[in-house]
């Protein structure tokens, strides 16, 4: 029994993972615009919300992915909306930490 809780830990610390949210696709990050793009499009794209909330009174929506691996490494990235009262996107912060998910290279194509 003690070979088997053994092993259990060994594995669990060099190849354990655990993950919290949703993966998004960035690329339609970029296609979201200020004022035209609804809460519709975006529930389309990408799914239903992580978490709503308010920010001053307005509808705000949050997309999470964290990923985590017991090596120590860290990925993550979220995206955060805030929708006017009309339901468009008043604004948003893109953050992420993935590698290949270049944020200079999204802001450059738009």
């Amino acid at each position: 029994m003690k070979k088997v809780i053994i092993i259990f830990l060994f594995l669990l610390t060099f190849y354990g993972c655990a993950t919290v949210g949703k993966d998004f696709d960035i690329t339609f990050v970029k296609r979201i615009e200020k004022g035209k793009t609804t809460k519709q499009e975006i529930n389309d794209n990408l799914g239903p919300p992580f978490r709503k909330g308010t920010d001053n009174g307005e509808l705000t929506w949050t997309y999470v992915y964290n990923k985590w691996s017991a090596g120590g490494t860290t990925y993550s990235k979220d995206l955060y909306i805030i929708f006017d009262k009309n339901g468009a996107v008043r604004s948003y912060v893109f953050n992420t930490n993935i590698p290949g998910e270049d944020v200079e290279k999204l802001i450059e194509e738009r």
